[in-house]
């Protein structure tokens, strides 16, 4: 995969997470659901998300280990990992890391716990979230996984903010890591 120039790479995740944005700001006045349902303890929350958030990045560290190369699903996700996602996101900056990471974190758990997942359930909002990440079979059953838990940590905290936290968090250390730690293959 050639890297995206920066530019473009920017304008398209802008676009593409403003009409993420935009439908779930439609969806929510379609079906009468509060968009921003938080609890009166902001900064618990926040800190929630980021303490949640190291269980997915372990993972993900886990991911980029020699040993998964033998697991035929998983030695396929990191090749994925490393030569295209990295390549992907090789030509981005550390603001425009943060700026993806907040972007994506903010509308996708907007439309995807606060209201797919208020709507239709935690299993149909987790399998589109997975749908909608789909670069491999294995890629698609982590990130329905991952809906899951981020589905279950809404459920329990009642705070959208929980799993917007933990979503920026962990795209800004994955992105982070592969765009400056990570040796292309």
């Amino acid at each position: 995969m050639i890297a995206y120039p920066r530019r473009r790479l920017l304008t398209l995740i802008c676009i593409t997470e403003s009409l993420v944005f935009l439908l779930a700001l439609f969806l929510s006045k379609l079906f009468g659901i509060k968009l921003l349902s938080v609890t009166g303890n902001i900064l618990r929350d926040l800190i929630t998300g980021t303490i949640w958030a190291l269980f997915p990045l372990a993972m993900f560290a886990l991911t980029l280990t020699k040993k998964v190369e033998r697991i035929p699903l998983l030695g396929s996700l990191k090749k994925i990992i490393i030569n295209d996602i990295k390549v992907l996101f090789s030509n981005t900056q550390i603001m425009d890391i943060v700026a993806i990471s907040a972007l994506a974190g903010f509308a996708e758990e907007l439309l995807f716990r606060g209201i797919i997942q208020v709507k239709f359930g935690i299993v149909w909002a987790s399998l589109i979230f997975g749908i909608l990440h789909c670069l491999t079979p294995a890629y698609f059953i982590i990130a329905t996984i991952m809906g899951f838990y981020l589905g279950a940590l809404y459920y329990y905290y009642q705070s959208i903010l929980v799993p917007i936290q933990l979503h920026f968090m962990y795209d800004f250390c994955v992105l982070v890591y592969l765009r400056y730690f990570v040796k292309s293959s």
